[in-house]
């Protein structure tokens, strides 16, 4: 009984300490408000999860573009402690030419650094820039995708539609809380 005891207790141990490594992703997707765009392509509207972006819908340019991101070695380590306490608000179009180049890059980092799906709230808009919730208004949002990065509570900086430097360069900067200003900051 004490080696069944101790062979559980270390299993689930194991298992925990396997799950804090890598971000837990729902393989279900929200059900979500969509239409057709002007381009025939489909709009989600409001929230929506990761695993939307794995849909046939969505996957083939959202894998391309996350694929295409190269880490360089040793910036996973020196960055993750800087993320663990952070949360994001996202704000994509499923419709949009700079979200479909730049949401793969941006999730390839936050999986490495690992971010976890309730860290995250990923939010879609329209083609006019708006949504049947408004939410996008309370944080400003005119040019997407924008990645809003939060410590308790409060705005650290964000990402807005395109990085400056590069993603890599961008994320670095405001995870050590370097002097960062998104592209449209003098706007």
């Amino acid at each position: 009984m004490k080696q069944f005891v101790f062979f559980l207790f270390s299993s689930l141990l194991l298992i925990h300490c396997k799950s804090t490594d890598t971000p837990k992703y729902s393989s279900v997707p929200m059900e979500v408000e969509t239409l057709i765009g002007e381009e025939g392509e489909t709009v989600v509207l409001g929230y929506m999860n990761r695993a939307n972006l794995n849909t046939d819908e969505f996957k083939a340019w959202f894998q391309l573009e996350y694929d295409r991101l190269k880490i360089p070695e040793g910036w996973v380590e020196e960055h993750k402690p800087l993320a663990k306490n952070l949360e994001f608000k996202l704000f994509l179009g499923t419709w949009c030419g700079d979200t479909q180049r730049e949401l793969g890059g941006m999730f390839k980092l936050l999986d490495a650094l690992g971010v976890s799906e309730d860290q995250i709230e990923m939010y879609a808009i329209s083609e006019a820039k708006d949504s049947p919730l408004g939410y996008e208004k309370e944080y400003d949002i005119l040019n997407i995708p924008t990645l809003i990065f939060f410590e308790n509570g409060k705005e650290n900086n964000r990402i807005v539609e395109f990085p400056v430097e590069s993603m890599i360069e961008d994320f670095s900067k405001i995870l050590k809380k370097e002097a960062y200003e998104d592209a449209y900051a003098d706007f």
